[in-house]
């Protein structure tokens, strides 16, 4: 037996094995597009092989998931999506192949207000998204010189599609047009925004030497991280 024998082997034998795999696939749950399985999410920012832990600080790359599918179930098609940790995780793509255990891994969003956290209506559609301000060159004339502030960038997650020349208002109040370049992409489009005013007007900033005296009313408890409800050392 050769040794590309013998390792193909040893995979195709921990992969059968019906106790490791009940510990590796710990998530059982039916997607959207109605495929049930039992599978493993990933974060891919976080405690690698590497002797290092290394985390990803730009909120979209840090919102991808890496998803393995049990190899005896059916896999959910691109697209699909499903609540996990409270929010909507959402599959974009299937990796290549592994040559060593012939699987495929889902490349995955999850769709949250740390990656995404504002909220838009386009019409009579909502959806989550994150815009960007873009520095633009400054503008010259008659010896004044200024600087426009309405040339951004858009990420948005999974299954929202925008057209140029649509217009979207966030919660806000802000108004956008979607400007060319659109990128379009499984796991979230990227658009030009140009911004063209306001609904509403803004809310009040608080008042630095007297600010609100009303108090919090559901302050996070002491030494409580109210992002991941963990208490903190």
């Amino acid at each position: 037996m050769t040794l590309l024998e013998q390792i193909m082997g040893a995979v195709a034998e921990v992969q059968g094995d019906a106790e490791l795999n009940a510990v590796r696939f710990r998530h059982t749950a039916t997607w959207s597009d109605g495929t049930a399985c039992r599978f493993s999410v990933r974060d891919p920012n976080k405690g690698g092989r590497s002797s290092e832990t290394q985390l990803q600080t730009d909120p979209i790359p840090a919102s991808l998931r890496l998803l393995r599918v049990h190899p005896d179930d059916g896999r959910p098609t691109p697209g699909a999506s499903l609540m996990y940790q409270g929010e909507r995780l959402v599959l974009g793509l299937y990796a290549d192949q592994s040559i060593w255990t012939g699987q495929q891994v889902g490349v995955c969003r999850l769709v949250d207000e740390r990656a995404y956290p504002l909220v838009a209506t386009v019409g009579a559609q909502g959806f989550r998204l994150r815009i960007v301000a873009l520095d633009t060159a400054a503008l010259t004339a008659d010896g004044l010189s200024a600087r426009t502030n309405n040339s951004h960038r858009g990420h948005l997650p999974p299954g929202v599609t925008l057209q140029p020349g649509e217009v979207l208002t966030t919660s806000e109040g802000d108004r956008y047009m979607v400007t060319p370049p659109v990128e379009r992409d499984a796991l979230g489009d990227t658009v030009g925004l140009s911004w063209q005013g306001q609904d509403t007007p803004r809310p009040p900033l608080p008042d630095p030497v007297n600010p609100d005296p009303t108090p919090d009313p559901n302050p996070s408890p002491p030494n409580l991280d109210p992002w991941w409800d963990e208490q903190l050392p």
